[in-house]
C-alpha cells in the first residue's frame, strides 16, 4: 500500500474517530467529508445513507432558512447517488427538491440545471407526464446563458417524451425546432440525432416521402461518420419508410442489410432486430414471396416472445 493511500486512510478514520465526539452542525460536517469519501469510492450507498444523515442534522438545527447553501450541496450528492444506483424515481424527487432550493438561493441556474435533470430521471422511470412537465417547467425558466445548442437540447428532450406519450404530430414540430437550433450552433452530431427522430416519427404517422427523407440524412451521416452500427438503424429507418411509399425492392434492400449490420453486435438490440425482420416480412408479402414471409415471421417468434414478457 502506497504512503499516499496510508495517508487517506488515516484521513479517513480520523474522521470516524471524530463522530463519537461532535454533535449538531459540527458532525453534519463530518459526515458530509466522510460522504465524498465514499461517494470517490464509488460506494454509494453509504454515501447515500452518509449524506441522508447530515440532512437530517441541519434541518433539526433550523433548516433552509439557517443551512441553505450546506443543504444544496448535499442534495447535489444525494442525487447523483441515486443516480449511480439507479434509483431513477428516487433521484427525481431529489433534483426536483434541489430545485426548489435553489429557487430560494436565487441560483437560476442551479434550478435551471436541477428541474432538467429530474426531467430526464423521471424519464427513466416511464413517467413521461412528469418528465414533460419538467422539460417544459426548465423552458420557462430565464437561462441567461442559455445558447442555440442548450435550446436544442430542451426541445429534442421535450421531442422524445412527446413521442412517448403517442403526441407524434407535437413531437415532429418540436424535432424541427430542435434541428434548427442544432444548425445554428453547427453541431452536425446532434442535426443528425433529429434526423432520426424525425424519420422515425414521420414514419409512425405514416408520411412516407418525409420519413425518406430524414432517414436518407440519418444514412447520409453514417456514412460519412463511418459508423457501421449508426449505418444500420439508419437501413432499417430507410426500408421502413420505403415500404410506406410502397417500393418494395428497394425497401427489401435495406432491411435486409439492416438487419445484417444489427444482429452483427455482441449486445444486440433484440426490439430493433424483430421490428427490421417483421418490416421486411411485408415487402416480401408485397412481393409475391407470403412463403419466404412465413419462414421469417416464424423465426424470430421465439424471441419476440421472450423480449414482449
Amino acid at each position: 500500500m502506497s504512503a499516499e493511500n496510508n495517508e487517506h486512510k488515516a484521513q479517513e478514520q480520523e474522521l470516524w474517530d471524530r463522530m463519537s465526539t461532535t454533535e449538531g452542525r459540527e458532525r453534519a460536517e463530518v459526515l458530509d467529508e466522510l460522504s465524498h469519501i465514499a461517494y470517490n469510492k464509488d460506494n454509494y450507498a453509504e454515501c447515500l445513507h452518509l449524506v441522508d444523515t447530515s440532512i437530517g442534522i441541519y434541518y433539526k438545527l433550523g433548516g433552509a432558512d439557517v443551512y441553505l447553501k450546506e443543504l444544496i450541496h448535499l442534495y447535489k450528492g444525494m442525487s447523483h447517488c441515486y443516480e449511480h444506483l439507479k434509483r431513477y424515481e428516487d433521484a427525481a424527487g431529489s433534483f426536483e427538491h434541489l430545485a426548489g432550493l435553489c429557487y430560494i438561493d436565487e441560483d437560476h441556474e442551479g434550478q435551471i440545471w436541477a428541474t432538467r435533470a429530474a426531467a430526464r430521471a423521471w424519464y427513466e422511470v416511464d413517467e413521461w407526464q412528469k418528465s414533460l412537465d419538467g422539460h417544459i417547467a426548465a423552458t420557462k425558466l430565464i437561462d441567461i446563458d442559455a445558447t442555440p445548442f442548450s435550446m436544442g437540447m430542451d426541445q429534442l428532450n421535450i421531442g422524445m417524451v412527446l413521442e412517448k406519450l403517442d403526441r407524434h404530430e407535437e413531437a415532429v414540430n418540436t424535432y424541427l425546432s430542435a434541428r434548427k437550433l442544432f444548425k445554428e450552433a453547427k453541431n452536425p452530431e446532434h442535426v443528425n440525432w433529429c434526423d432520426n427522430y424525425l424519420s422515425e416519427a414521420y414514419f409512425t404517422l405514416g408520411n412516407g416521402p418525409e420519413a425518406k427523407f430524414y432517414a436518407q440524412h440519418y444514412f447520409n451521416y453514417s456514412k460519412v461518420a463511418e459508423n457501421l452500427r449508426m449505418e444500420g438503424y439508419a437501413r432499417y429507418r430507410l426500408g421502413g419508410a420505403f415500404l410506406i411509399c410502397e417500393e418494395y425492392v428497394e425497401a427489401e434492400k435495406q432491411l435486409t442489410r439492416a438487419i445484417e449490420i444489427l444482429t452483427l453486435d455482441d449486445d444486440k438490440d433484440w426490439e430493433d432486430i424483430v421490428g427490421a425482420n417483421k418490416e421486411l416480412a411485408k415487402a416480401l408479402v408485397a412481393l409475391g414471396r407470403e412463403e419466404e414471409a412465413n419462414e421469417r415471421l416464424e423465426r424470430i417468434k421465439g424471441i419476440e416472445e421472450t423480449i414482449s414478457e
